[in-house]
């Protein structure tokens, strides 16, 4: 996550675009945002109804895999088009702005873990799971604001038992205002988000010329389709993943067959051996679809996320040896607080190097002489940008204040977030790591430092509400607006138009999320025996970690402050090194980004490609690695398409409701 000087020309953004205007106006065409909403509803349906009965989510990898699926099957619909209508078809643009949408309608319902998939649940958990012996109608109902929650029983009880309809007046009733304040508090968060990339893009996207590796699969789908669908390389890669999974798949209904094996389970061995059971993840991953995404990144990163890796396991084996602590998820080596000071460090080096630009953003928002001159190419202009953020952040000021959540709780909150997502999209722009998790960002900062005894009950428990929005990243939709932005590029899109999709499609995703998730909620009830057993995890561990904070006193943890602090202190170090030494190969950017289930579970995939591309790119020079690359397209492709055959297929033996 390096920078550097750079030139701030006058027309490098316009220069970009090469293709005519009304050909970008074409991009984000009317037609295409219709598609694109109305296909919006019916991913929340699937995607709710996949997590609640199979437990499956399709966004812990930076590429979702229902996205890609979807934009294969768009690519050859679209190429019939072109050959039998051709009026009809459809521009690289078009394409490229129903993914987008879906990306971002992905974001919110993929997952009862991670951003927004719980919200539906969690804003219902105390008040339906409330007892006497629990004390939640004296203790917690009072400090949760009516209007982001749903308390009604008779309401609920639908909801968490089934064999019911959502349609009905009372119900919606009760529903409406709290989904429509979270879809609004959702897209306030993401247009600050967008307002913040669209300040950056200009440097990191036209003057560093960052990578963009998750951006280069649905471009080159939708830009040079002919091209790859007659690649044979391209083709090999959709049968190996096709006739992988679809081995396996047959092996489950005849287990006389073997499974190719796609992942492994050490944990039997590790929790047996001493002092190896504090290894915190034991799962490996080495299929199709798991080799095609690692080969997308670059070599440093792949280098770095393998020697981190095991730094990190050497880390908790050795705290577990000297004794240290007594779990893998507490106490040394503070894993998590190490990262998050990491990860902080890494954005402040960011913005200090790219501190010359950023001075010539503020000059031109003041009107002053400034060598950006054009703003035609970007999203907003830099003045509209930076006024939007803060309206935005008062908003959201407004709204959390509402809530009952003290002032300094809010900016602290905001501002460890807005970071985050910053980081996120830098990340992701340079490297394309293959998945970001960072648990718990900024509860678990404002918990180490001060401790919970320092906000107030009603803060708690506002922070409680948001924590659906925080619990894991993986699928944080910022780094997708600084994608879709890159996509965009060479006139593909207007950037003015991609910018309003984007900043309606937040909020338009949470609401249809919530649709779909009450929906199939009402019938099959939530907290019954029907759905998966992970489906009322996120809540419950947020309405009880919510009572043990209002119960018992939490105190700042000055060993995980510390941890905080070394972990800022080496990857400063890292970046030094980085910056300094020309030979040096770890790239500092890993270090936080190891320490995730993902990341440590593709070892085996990282090591693979790692060597595959090293040697193409060493005998055969980046020629050797453009020719391979359709082959690993074809192992995304192949894996994303059959991997939704099969979930379909299973939907639709457990029935449609």
């Amino acid at each position: 996550m390096t920078g550097g000087a750079g030139r701030h020309s006058q027309g490098q953004a316009g220069a970009a675009r090469t293709m005519p205007v009304a050909a970008a106006r074409r991009g984000v065409s009317a037609r295409a945002v219709c598609i694109g909403t109305l296909l919006m509803p019916v991913s929340a349906l699937v995607m709710a109804r996949t997590c609640l009965l199979l437990g499956y989510s399709t966004a812990d990898y930076s590429l979702f895999e229902n996205a890609v699926a979807l934009l294969f099957m768009m690519v050859l619909a679209n190429q019939v088009l072109r050959r039998k209508f051709p009026r009809w078809a459809f521009s690289p643009g078009e394409v490229l702005t129903i993914y987008i949408m879906m990306t971002v309608a992905s974001a919110f319902s993929s997952d009862a873990w991670k951003a927004g998939g719980a919200i539906a649940a969690t804003i219902s958990y105390p008040f339906w799971f409330a007892s006497d012996s629990n004390g939640w109608a004296s203790m917690v109902w009072p400090i949760l604001p009516g209007w982001l929650t749903v308390r009604n029983r008779d309401v609920l009880e639908g909801f968490y038992v089934g064999g019911s309809s959502f349609y009905q007046r009372e119900v919606v009733g009760a529903w409406v205002l709290p989904a429509v304040s979270w879809a609004v508090m959702v897209g306030a968060l993401m247009w600050v988000c967008l307002c913040l990339n669209s300040l950056v893009r200009r440097r990191w996207e036209d003057e560093e010329r960052l990578a963009f590796p998750m951006a280069v699969l649905p471009v080159q789908l939708s830009e040079r389709p002919s091209e790859i669908l007659r690649n044979g390389l391209f083709w090999a890669g959709v049968g190996i993943s096709g006739a992988w999974i679809g081995w396996n798949s047959l092996a489950q209904l005849l287990p006389a067959l073997p499974p190719i094996p796609v992942s492994g389970d050490t944990s039997s061995y590790l929790a047996n051996h001493h002092p190896w059971e504090f290894v915190r993840y034991t799962w490996l991953e080495w299929g199709p679809w798991q080799l095609g995404l690692c080969y997308l990144i670059p070599l440093d990163l792949a280098f770095s996320l393998v020697a981190f890796d095991l730094i990190w396991v050497a880390q908790f084996v050795l705290a577990g040896q000297f004794g240290w602590t007594t779990s893998p998820w507490s106490g040394p080596p503070y894993g998590d607080q190490q990262v998050i000071g990491a990860m902080y460090a890494l954005l402040a080096s960011v913005l200090w190097l790219d501190r010359r630009y950023l001075l010539q953003v503020g000059r031109k928002v003041l009107g002053m002489a400034s060598a950006i001159r054009d703003e035609s190419g970007e999203v907003v202009s830099y003045r509209a940008a930076l006024l939007g953020a803060a309206a935005g952040v008062a908003f959201l000021w407004w709204m959390m204040a509402s809530g009952g959540m003290q002032a300094w709780v809010i900016a602290a909150t905001l501002s460890i977030y807005f970071g985050l997502c910053l980081f996120l999209s830098r990340a992701r722009a340079q490297l394309g790591p293959p998945s970001h998790e960072l648990i718990d960002v900024p509860q678990s900062v404002l918990f180490t430092l001060v401790g919970s005894q320092a906000m107030s009950p009603r803060s708690l428990g506002m922070m409680a509400l948001m924590r659906p929005l925080f619990l894991l990243q993986r699928n944080n939709p910022a780094p997708l607006q600084l994608e879709a932005l890159k996509m965009a590029d060479k006139g593909r899109m207007e950037r003015r138009r991609l910018g309003l999709v984007l900043a309606l499609a937040a909020p338009l995703a949470v609401l249809t999320y919530l649709w779909a998730y009450l929906h199939l909620g009402y019938q099959i009830g939530v907290g019954s025996g029907r759905v998966h057993l992970w489906t009322l995890d996120a809540p419950r561990m947020v309405a009880t970690d919510l009572d043990s904070s209002l119960r018992i006193v939490g105190r700042s943890s000055a060993g995980a402050s510390a941890a905080m602090a070394g972990g800022a202190a080496l990857v400063a170090v890292l970046m030094w090194l980085k910056l300094s030494v020309s030979w040096w190969p770890l790239h500092p950017v890993a270090y936080p980004l190891t320490l995730s289930w993902i990341n440590q579970a593709l070892l085996p995939a990282l090591l693979a490609t790692w060597l595959v591309k090293s040697m193409l790119l060493r005998y055969g020079g980046l020629q050797a690695h453009r020719r391979a690359l359709p082959l690993f397209f074809g192992l995304l492709v192949g894996g994303a398409v059959a991997t939704w055959v099969n979930t379909l297929i299973a939907l639709l033996r457990m029935g449609w409701p």
